[in-house]
């Protein structure tokens, strides 16, 4: 049996919060309807929205990446490439 170990990593993101905000309104669903889709509560969405909430589970921002279809990801590799070039020597 294989035994895996899970790492877990932080990076921060400036403004993903008014980012996922203007996509919401940008996909012309309501809010309530997004994070239904992506299988969140409303109030947690709004939460990430105002950027109350400093952390986002991955599998939540990969959710509301299908939804709204928008690759978060993409902001998320680019802050660990920046994270480890100016980590290394």
């Amino acid at each position: 049996m294989e035994i895996l170990m899970q790492v877990t990593l932080s990076v921060d993101i400036p403004h993903l919060g008014d980012r996922i905000k203007a996509a919401v309104e940008a996909s012309g669903k309501s809010p309530t309807v997004v994070a239904a889709m992506a299988e969140m509560s409303v109030a947690n969405l709004y939460r990430i929205m105002s950027e109350e909430t400093k952390s986002i589970p991955r599998d939540t921002l990969k959710r509301l990446s299908v939804v709204l279809r928008i690759d978060f990801d993409a902001d998320v590799r680019a802050a660990i490439l920046s994270e480890i070039d100016s980590e290394s020597p």
